[in-house]
């Protein structure tokens, strides 16, 4: 899945929803960064259950992507507080927010983040 994200995404720049929900994480921060680099239409991305992602994959999301509203990250356990807090200060069209296993980003301090952007009005987070 990775190679085929890295080769497509230059094709796709007018791409507004992409779902890269997998069962067996293939998907890698380097085919984040394309997307981020190529995709910058894109509102509603579904990255959830994507193990292999770390916080460089977030850094990326939210300097590519201003017209987000809609991420799924849930069960993405690499990122970290401080990486959301990044993406959710810059991506102010946010909406949705699926955290649902985001143990490292479900902190006190990312809670308080969240709860300041007031422009998020739907917010999953589970354990």
């Amino acid at each position: 899945m990775n190679n085929l994200v890295l080769s497509l995404a230059p094709k796709f720049t007018k791409l507004q929803t992409l779902v890269l929900r997998q069962d067996k994480p293939q998907l890698e921060d380097n085919a984040v960064e394309t997307i981020a680099s190529y995709c910058h239409d894109l509102q509603d991305l579904d990255l959830s259950k994507s193990f292999k992602l770390s916080d460089l994959s977030l850094y990326a999301l939210a300097h590519g992507f201003p017209n987000l509203t809609k991420l799924n990250i849930s069960g993405c356990t690499a990122f970290s507080d401080v990486s959301l807090e990044c993406l959710t200060e810059r991506c102010r069209k946010l909406k949705t927010l699926n955290l649902c296993g985001c143990v490292n980003g479900a902190t006190d301090r990312a809670l308080q983040v969240y709860a300041c952007n007031y422009y998020i009005y739907i917010f999953s987070i589970c354990h």
